[in-house]
């Protein structure tokens, strides 16, 4: 089951740099547009997407725009040290099992940091981002992955929830347990030579005068396609 309205909310993060860590919903005057690369003009800085819903769009780049695209990686890349923002559900015993996982470059170490109820008819799902401290177990892509976090507020089982600094501030350590087969992805910070024709991008743009106006997109590279 594809977590992917999640990692948007929480960072992910085109909001930090695409949208799997801060996970504020976006302002009204905001959108997410997702659809292929028509033509990039870097003088006029001028994306032009035709989006999932066959519309065209053109959508004007800022001086300082955000580049990410997709790695896929194994249980083995991730690393003591690493900031990941992963996708769980909780299990009776407080463990978490990891839906996806994102491995976030250094330029979004503590984005969106904590764990985050998704919100919706299941309780038990929730977004983690968090520092890891140990990866244990691995074999054929399964095992353990145990973390810490800054967050909120204590809640009532005694687990640290929110983001950090979004109340007294607590600190939570929780392990997350991988199968085979879950997603995981390392965001790659690239640049606007990657804005070519057919390309799949997802870009978070902004309505302002003169048209939209994006700072931050994820954009497909080697065949791999953004999934924020």
């Amino acid at each position: 089951m594809r977590f992917i309205g999640l990692v948007v909310s929480v960072c992910v993060a085109l909001a930090v740099l695409p949208a799997f860590a801060d996970a504020p919903s976006l302002a009204p005057s905001s959108q997410r547009i997702r659809g292929k690369i028509d033509a990039y003009d870097p003088v006029a800085r001028m994306l032009n997407v035709t989006t999932s819903d066959r519309k065209t769009m053109s959508v004007t780049l800022e001086p300082d725009v955000r580049v990410i695209y997709d790695v896929k990686r194994t249980l083995n890349d991730i690393k003591a040290g690493d900031f990941i923002g992963a996708a769980t559900l909780k299990a009776a015993d407080g463990k978490l099992r990891a839906q996806e996982v994102h491995i976030f470059p250094d330029s979004m170490r503590g984005a969106g940091e904590g764990q985050i109820p998704v919100g919706d008819a299941n309780p038990s799902r929730f977004m983690t981002n968090a520092t890891v401290a140990e990866v244990a177990s691995v074999a054929a892509n399964k095992g353990t992955i145990r973390i810490g976090y800054r967050g909120g507020s204590v809640a009532a089982d005694g687990t640290c929830i929110g983001r950090a600094g979004s109340g007294a501030g607590c600190t939570g350590e929780a392990e997350i347990q991988v199968v085979p087969g879950i997603p995981i992805i390392a965001l790659m910070t690239g640049d606007e030579s990657l804005l070519v024709p057919g390309a799949a991008v997802s870009l978070n743009v902004v309505s302002a005068e003169g048209g939209l106006k994006s700072s931050r997109l994820a954009v497909e590279k080697d065949g791999v396609k953004p999934i924020l």
